[in-house]
């Protein structure tokens, strides 16, 4: 199995984010715009993880 990047995740994670957020705006049942906000919000906060992740890296590497 081929390794993935971090920021690669994070881009993705984002990617899927913005599809969800775009089904929202195209007129989802009440139920379903609940449930794709709920999901965007999810997966943004796990991209928000992923690029915490990134940056304390970044500044662990410049510290040293």
């Amino acid at each position: 199995m081929a390794q993935v990047s971090d920021i690669a995740v994070y881009q993705k994670l984002t990617e899927i984010a913005d599809a969800l957020d775009e089904m929202v705006a195209q007129g989802a049942s009440l139920v379903g715009e609940a449930a794709l906000k709920t999901a965007s919000h999810n997966t943004r906060g796990m991209a928000n993880a992923v690029y915490k992740h990134i940056m304390a890296d970044r500044d662990g590497a410049l510290d040293s």
